[in-house]
């Protein structure tokens, strides 16, 4: 009998958990976005946060902090997107190299549209330890970060044969993503909530593009599995 389901099973189950997974997420992301606007809810935690964080910097925790906001910036993201895609390019992954470079540039769209849309204010700027002068929500370091990395790690860990290598990729990913968005409320040029809207947004952008590279993959696939 020939199935009428375009998508084998094992495919469809992923290609719809990855939705389900994008629907909460934009759930959270309209949430925390309203809450921003409304200065309420989850905001709360804002101040408090903020105050612990400055309260305890010190000189080893400082250097750390601009280390890690440098490597996830802007510059640092953009280089290691545009090596990705070249490295995939060049070894005939060309859907990947699409990939990862359509999810490099609707984060890019995503952080500067928001930023303009929500037009938040940073917080005090006798707190900034570095220099900013653009809006604060979401924000662009843990959007950034989380949607480079975020591809990557999905494209590159299942590859790793070993599992225990794959286990360490998969928390160094996640570390670094951590270190990145933490660090910004460190050095005190962004809200908590900044950083949590940046990780859900990136995570949700992330999602949805590995969504619509998987089956529209398995499209492909499948038309040339019946030729």
């Amino acid at each position: 009998m020939v199935t009428t389901n375009p998508l084998p099973g094992r495919s469809w189950n992923l290609v719809r958990a990855l939705a389900v997974s994008a629907a909460i997420l934009a759930v959270v992301v309209v949430g925390l976005t309203s809450n921003v606007l409304g200065k309420n809810g989850l905001t709360a935690i804002d101040s408090p946060v903020s105050d612990w964080a400055i309260a305890h910097r010190n000189g080893t925790l400082t250097p750390l902090a601009k280390t890690a906001s440098n490597l996830g910036g802007t510059v640092a993201m953009t280089i290691l997107a545009t090596l990705a895609v070249v490295a995939f390019g060049m070894r005939g992954y060309r859907r990947e190299a699409a990939l990862i470079a359509a999810t490099g540039l609707g984060a890019w769209a995503l952080v500067d549209g928001g930023k303009n849309l929500i037009a938040r204010p940073r917080p005090p700027i006798h707190d900034h330890l570095v220099v900013k002068t653009n809006y604060a929500y979401p924000s662009g370091h843990s959007l950034g970060s989380i949607a480079v990395i975020g591809i990557l790690a999905v494209l590159l860990i299942p590859r790793i044969h070993r599992p225990i290598t794959r286990w360490i990729a998969a928390i160094a990913a996640t570390l670094f993503v951590a270190a990145v968005g933490l660090s910004r409320i460190y050095l005190g040029v962004h809200w908590p909530t900044d950083v949590l809207g940046g990780w859900s947004l990136g995570a949700l952008w992330v999602i949805v593009c590995f969504g619509a590279y998987r089956y529209f993959d398995q499209r492909r696939d499948l038309a040339v599995a019946r030729e």
